[in-house]
């Protein structure tokens, strides 16, 4: 019995181990698949982690700081996976908020300082163009006046200028009007841009007058439409200028013949002149453009709308400034102001017109002579320029500056930034 156990106990331990082993190599087989299992999602891990890292270097961050820099949307990203995908989300984020703090923080210093050199520079035409106003008050001689008109003119356009970096900044134009009425109003622009005499104003039927508060703001914008419609047109064309009534308010329409603004450009005119988007300077291009972001601006705050949407019937653009009922009232009569001396009479041979007083508004009155036949004498003086033909040119310019700028006040409205 014993010899029998001994003669089975080798073969049990050789069962056993060969048992043993077969367990041993299915473990070893096991955590073999286990570590090849787990080497592949290290692997795949790794791989993913540095493709999000390479995303966020060579991607996702240049097209933050390009946005971020254009006020335009960040680009949408990828929902978070894991828990790295989830810190390099909230990396992005911390980034994003030092961007636009630092951008923020940029703009602030650009417009306080643009700001304060426009306030200066509006300070120094402002005594200027006063200066000026007076000279003319002041002179009898034609050629003087003339003379002073083209230098005045020179100071209205770049009082505009500042006014719209003012407006630019978050300041305001710090005037206050009476009411005017809307076609004074469109004169008044005319004498704050360069080429003025290329535009027509049709007169409007009715005497609507544009609420005293809106008179500047409105100016303004239509001074910076008019300037547009002159620039981009062929000097050799006309810009019109027309008035449509409307059921609740005036419409003022300006059409010119020069380029068509293209989809993008219309798209980018649209924004800015809904008004509904804060004005950066640091984002206003090189140079800054800020025609239509400062209209935009200004009709938010007073009240009117404007739109560049379509097309003109020349083929240029149709600008179109919309004033509802809230905006305009009846023009109020005022008393006429002391009638200015009448320079010497023209020849005869010579339809003029001799001042003869002012308007409601302090716009000189002009009453037309009839031709008569001139004697043979005065022949020779033909060619001498009268008083009346040296002033002429600058007779709409002086009615249009003084309907831009005349019966205003100062006032504290909105010099701080917005």
């Amino acid at each position: 019995m014993i010899n029998d156990i001994a003669d089975a106990a080798p073969w049990g331990l050789d069962a056993a181990l060969a048992v043993a082993a077969a367990l041993i190599g299915r473990r070893l087989a096991r955590t073999k698949r286990q570590l090849r299992e787990q080497s592949a999602t290290a692997t795949s891990q790794i791989q993913s982690r540095d493709a999000a890292l390479a995303e966020l270097n060579d991607t996702r961050l240049p097209a933050i700081v390009h946005a971020i820099s254009q006020g335009e949307p960040l680009p949408p990203g990828r929902p978070p996976l894991d828990d790295f995908t989830k810190h390099l989300r909230t990396a992005e984020e911390q980034v994003v908020r030092a961007l636009a703090e630092a951008r923020d923080r940029a703009g602030q210093v650009s417009q306080g300082t643009l700001l304060a050199v426009t306030r200066t520079l509006q300070s120094l035409v402002n005594g200027q163009q006063v200066a000026v106003t007076d000279m003319i008050n002041r002179h009898d001689s034609p050629e003087v006046v003339a003379d002073l008109m083209v230098f005045d003119h020179t100071t209205g356009q770049v009082l505009r200028r500042t006014q719209s970096l003012a407006v630019a900044c978050g300041a305001w134009p710090g005037k206050q009007h009476d009411p005017t009425p809307a076609f004074d109003v469109v004169r008044g622009a005319l004498g704050r841009i360069l080429d003025y005499r290329r535009v027509q104003i049709t007169q409007p039927e009715s005497n609507r007058a544009v609420i005293g508060r809106s008179v500047e703001g409105l100016v303004i914008a239509l001074a910076e439409l008019l300037e547009n419609a002159t620039r981009y047109s062929h000097p050799d064309t006309v810009v019109q200028v027309q008035f449509q009534q409307a059921h609740n308010g005036l419409s003022i329409v300006i059409d010119d013949a020069g380029v068509s603004l293209p989809p993008g450009a219309r798209e980018r005119a649209r924004h800015f002149l809904s008004g509904e988007h804060p004005i950066d300077v640091t984002r206003l291009g090189d140079p800054p453009k800020i025609g239509f972001p400062v209209i935009g601006a200004l009709a938010r705050r007073y009240g009117f709308t404007a739109s560049v949407d379509t097309p003109s019937p020349y083929g240029g653009v149709r600008a179109v400034v919309y004033l509802p009922s809230a905006t305009l009232t009846d023009a109020v009569p005022q008393p006429p102001r002391t009638a200015a001396a009448a320079p010497p009479a023209p020849p005869n041979d010579q339809v003029a017109a001799a001042p003869v007083g002012s308007t409601a508004h302090g716009l000189p009155k002009r009453r037309r002579h009839a031709p008569t036949e001139a004697p043979a004498a005065a022949e020779p003086s033909a060619r001498i320029r009268t008083p009346e033909q040296a002033a002429a040119p600058f007779d709409a310019f002086l009615r249009g500056t003084q309907a831009g700028r005349g019966q205003s006040h100062s006032t504290d409205e909105g010099n701080t930034l917005a």
